[in-house]
């Protein structure tokens, strides 16, 4: 499968996915607002860590479905530190944010653990971009996977 039809692939399912996927980030973003509301109730930590789990597991699947595309070892290891990083970033925000709330940690801090987030997540993906090609030249980057690239 060459680098264009691997792109069309990955766009196809996540665009199958994305339903699931927002509907979950929905209920997670809600969950951490109940939960952070009640000052941490395990009526709400209970189904946030439900929803969490299964974002997780959509993640997990589209890492799972990437992989298969290729079949050069050390590009499937960069495949999975990329989707890694992204439920790091995931469970950062989901499980970190609320408890330095409840903890009643400076509000700045929630700040700096939030940006810093995103920006070694955003610095990790570059990366990992940048050593794709020399793996393998069909595997496209993540930057490649959207509606720009597609072509049918």
């Amino acid at each position: 499968m060459n680098k264009q039809e691997r792109i069309n692939t990955i766009y196809r399912y996540q665009q199958r996915w994305l339903f699931w996927r927002m509907g979950l980030a929905g209920l997670t973003g809600m969950f951490v607002f109940l939960a952070l509301q009640s000052d941490g109730a395990s009526k709400y930590i209970v189904p946030l860590g439900v929803t969490l789990a299964g974002m997780l597991f959509a993640i997990g699947r589209e890492r799972r479905f990437v992989r298969k595309l290729t079949s050069v070892e050390q590009a499937k290891r960069i495949i999975d530190w990329q989707y890694v990083s992204e439920m790091g970033l995931l469970v950062l925000l989901a499980i970190l944010f609320p408890l330095i709330v409840l903890i009643n940690w400076p509000a700045w801090s929630l700040f700096v653990i939030f940006l810093g987030g995103v920006i070694l997540l955003q610095v990790a993906q570059k990366m990992l971009d940048r050593q794709m090609p020399q793996y393998d030249e069909e595997q496209p980057m993540r930057r490649e996977i959207k509606l720009d690239f597609v072509k049918d």
